[in-house]
């Protein structure tokens, strides 16, 4: 009995390690597992309306960040001081924030004194300044993008 338990649990942990290291391979070519969603970073530089309809025409959306450790994927899949979109947008109402999967709007990581709505800025970006948080910028400025899709 002893032994059949402890085969139980051995390839109970096999099997769930097994899942863990597939993620990745669930995902598309070139995407990123981070819970359950896939992510890619695209280098284009373009506006954040044209990087959501780029990221709509792969099935994703621009990622939305749920918490800190989201917030640090994504920096890492961008690199060091590359800024670029990700789905955030105030619908020109500085007041509220949504994302552009429809997810709820909860964590942020706004720079200090961010967001100004200075000049109509109602696109989100990250990775500002030398502190890697968030700012709000023109839509039409361009710069590279972060999609997200479900597993």
């Amino acid at each position: 009995f002893r032994f059949m338990m402890i085969l139980s649990v051995l390839l109970l942990f096999i099997f769930s390690m097994g899942n863990a290291a597939d993620l990745d391979e669930k995902c598309p070519c070139g995407w990123r597992n981070s819970g359950s969603r896939c992510f890619k970073f695209f280098s284009t530089s373009v506006s954040w309306v044209t990087a959501e309809k780029n990221c709509q025409s792969l099935g994703a959306n621009l990622a939305s960040v749920h918490n800190k450790v989201e917030n640090d994927f994504l920096l890492s899949l961008a690199g060091d001081s590359t800024r670029c979109w990700i789905g955030g947008y105030d619908a020109e109402d500085a007041e509220n924030w949504f994302w552009s999967d429809g997810s709820p709007f909860g964590y942020t990581n706004w720079c200090s004194g961010e967001p100004n709505n200075k000049n109509t800025e109602h696109c989100l970006e990250i990775n500002w300044t030398a502190n890697h948080c968030w700012n709000n910028t023109p839509c039409s400025s361009t710069q590279g993008y972060i999609c997200a899709r479900k597993l």
